[in-house]
């Protein structure tokens, strides 16, 4: 089973209503300011809110990409190869994964 299966399964187990729509967060790392700043515009016109900033090793820059989705198995593969299909034309990085909150399923 892959990461982000793993991942999906670990919020259902967590109690996470995986039928409503929720914020997930998509980490790229890139080698500059420039192609960091590229990835982002991109983002943005898809839709994705951004945030830029110098990544926490202080040499790559971390692109934080947000948006809300349902979040399925072939949403998120389909996330992951477009993310990394996207770095690879602007430079060379890296697609560091996703996190969602769990936002619970409400009680009836």
């Amino acid at each position: 089973m892959n990461k982000d299966a793993v991942a999906i399964d670990e919020l259902a187990a967590a109690g996470a209503d995986l039928t409503v729509p929720r914020n997930v967060l998509h980490y790229i790392y890139m080698p500059n300011k420039e192609e960091a700043a590229a990835v982002a515009r991109e983002l943005r016109r898809r839709g994705f809110q951004t945030e830029e900033r110098l990544g926490a090793d202080g040499v790559n820059w971390l692109v934080l990409a947000v948006h809300e989705m349902i979040v399925t198995k072939a949403l998120i593969s389909s996330t992951r190869q477009a993310m990394e299909t996207l770095i690879s034309q602007n430079g060379d990085g890296e697609y560091d994964g996703w996190e969602a909150e769990v936002r619970a399923a409400k009680p009836n």
